[in-house]
């Protein structure tokens, strides 16, 4: 019953930093949309646009919640960030991060998002170093050299593999 009553920092989003291009060249003025969702209820949006060498950034989001001391609460935090240029919407991140607290390897990932309108989306795995049998995964249009690798469902939907 206590836990009802406490309240607890609920770690929604790491920092974002990140360019957008369009077939190598800076997108200016792309709106850049960023929804979090907590337990299914709670919901933050915000948005930033980018500069006319493609840049942006948006701060680090904490919301305070009473939900994590509630023991029918699942702790997952839903994070989709999505660009809007010229009409069209593109993915550049999706993902779901499990529990209140921040993982590094979702903030390094986050400090990272360049990506190129002419990208395909793909969905993509990376490692979890507390728990290596549990791995991240995400949806984006972006590229990372370390700890990224493309996953993709064939056609009749049995099997998996890299590229």
């Amino acid at each position: 019953m206590f836990g009802l009553i406490k309240k607890y920092d609920v770690h929604m989003c790491s920092e974002v930093k990140g360019c957008i291009l369009n077939n190598g060249e800076p997108v200016n003025g792309a709106r850049i949309r960023r929804e979090l969702t907590y337990a299914h209820s709670v919901v933050e949006i915000d948005e930033t646009v980018t500069d006319a060498n493609g840049y942006f950034s948006m701060p680090e989001i904490l919301i305070t919640s009473k939900k994590p001391g509630d023991m029918f609460v699942h702790d997952v935090v839903l994070q989709r960030i999505t660009i809007l240029s010229n009409e069209e919407t593109y993915v550049l991140w999706n993902t779901k991060q499990l529990g209140i607290e921040p993982f590094k390897e979702i903030e390094e990932k986050l400090l990272t998002l360049n990506g190129d309108l002419s990208s395909q989306e793909v969905r993509f795995t990376f490692p979890n170093k507390k728990n290596p049998s549990l791995e991240f995964d995400g949806l984006s249009i972006c590229r990372w050299e370390n700890d990224f690798e493309v996953f993709e469902l064939e056609d009749d939907g049995t099997q998996f593999f890299s590229s």
